[in-house]
């Protein structure tokens, strides 16, 4: 089962670091102090319906799943346990690296 939620083995790194939230202060503020706001967005961004948004707000998991989606939509490295981990110990710097990967596919669009 792990091998559905794995990325290919010539997935690409995330562009920003897990550690690079200084690279874009005002998401960095988001991410640390509204960070519900960057969760709404994230999912509209990645075509969630706005339900799904309540979802995700309510339950932890709901983020764990963004990052997961855009993973696999754009052959990123990692898998399903490290982005629970990761979204678990590191949430705001994790959701700032989510946003900035995201703010770059739309602008690549």
């Amino acid at each position: 089962m792990a091998a559905i939620y794995t990325a290919p083995t010539d997935a690409r790194p995330f562009k920003y670091g897990l550690f690079d939230c200084l690279g874009d202060i005002n998401t960095c503020i988001f991410a640390f102090f509204v960070p519900c706001l960057l969760v709404m967005s994230n999912a509209e961004a990645l075509g969630e319906h706005p339900l799904f948004t309540c979802c995700i707000l309510s339950h932890p998991m709901g983020s764990w799943l963004l990052r997961l989606k855009l993973r696999l939509s754009q052959n990123i490295q990692g898998d399903f346990i490290e982005d629970c981990w990761t979204m678990n110990f590191c949430g705001p710097c994790a959701l700032v690296q989510l946003t900035r990967e995201i703010k770059d596919i739309q602008a690549s669009q």
